[in-house]
């Protein structure tokens, strides 16, 4: 039988609601829909969808290539679908502005989340759109930016990072050089540019203004970013699967569930390398 996918604008910024498809068994038209409304909403919502990790798995190549967790593989998943769990009586203590592997020469270009356990309240995750945050900047601030590159680097070992790498990786990315990556970026999939920072652990400094001027800047990048108009608060139901386009976004896991436990899967796709912001 056809599917009849259909979606509703979560804000006018970002985010949309997509019904009456089983993401299990998506076809080919419905396929291209999904990819480009990845690309114009950046965030994509799928209510009550009980479906396997092979499925999850599978449903997520809709949007590229899927690669192996850093994650150790858990309750017999296929390697690419990780499980980030907290468990009953521990503190989630990912509590802030990011998107993951901005510190990685290729970072991740889209994540998903599949709900398997959620708390009775609280565990809302909040999604940023850096396109819009790029369009919402004074022009004379655009002019001044356009040209930065900025260093990003793991600064510190998050909860997730000790669950993902030993500690030789460990050591060994701390002693490495950062990776530089434009301050603006221009997305291939629909010629917009958007700002590409971090929280300060892992976008530390502009590159030739690592001084408290660059510092002051970067800064108030990073907390534009974050303004309600460019933003959406999602809260999670079981069985729900969230997409979102990493690099386009920041991303807000908040930890206002102990002692509860969450449990998600979840799946990374390949991305590119950030190309010299010349545009």
């Amino acid at each position: 039988m056809k599917q009849k996918m259909s979606y509703k604008s979560i804000t006018p910024s970002i985010g949309a609601e997509v019904s009456g498809l089983d993401c299990s068994n998506v076809d080919t038209n419905n396929q291209i829909k999904l990819q480009q409304l990845l690309v114009s909403q950046k965030v994509l919502v799928f209510r009550d969808q009980m479906i396997s990790p092979l499925e999850f798995l599978d449903f997520m190549k809709i949007f590229g290539t899927p690669y192996a967790e850093d994650l150790q593989p858990q309750d017999g998943n296929p390697a690419e679908v990780g499980v980030i769990k907290i468990k009953p009586n521990e503190r989630q203590i990912i509590n802030f502005w990011h998107m993951d592997y901005s510190f990685l020469e290729k970072p991740a270009a889209v994540l998903s989340l599949y709900a398997e356990k959620i708390p009775p309240c609280g565990g809302d995750t909040l999604f940023t759109n850096l396109e819009a945050a790029y369009d919402g900047l004074e022009d004379t601030v655009k002019n001044d930016i356009d040209s930065l590159w900025a260093n990003h680097k793991l600064g510190v070992e998050t909860q997730n990072a000790k669950n993902r790498w030993s500690r030789e990786e460990l050591e060994k990315m701390d002693a490495d050089p950062p990776i530089k990556h434009p301050l603006v970026c221009l997305n291939p999939d629909n010629n917009k540019k958007y700002l590409f920072v971090n929280v300060p652990i892992f976008c530390g400094s502009i590159v030739g203004m690592e001084n408290e001027e660059g510092d002051k800047l970067l800064s108030s990048l990073y907390h534009h970013a974050q303004r309600p108009e460019f933003s959406f608060r999602l809260t999670w139901s079981k069985d729900t699967i969230v997409v979102w386009e990493n690099t386009h976004c920041l991303h807000y896991p908040v930890s206002d569930y102990f002692p509860h436990e969450r449990k998600m899967l979840r799946v990374a796709l390949q991305g590119e390398r950030k190309p010299s912001n010349g545009f």
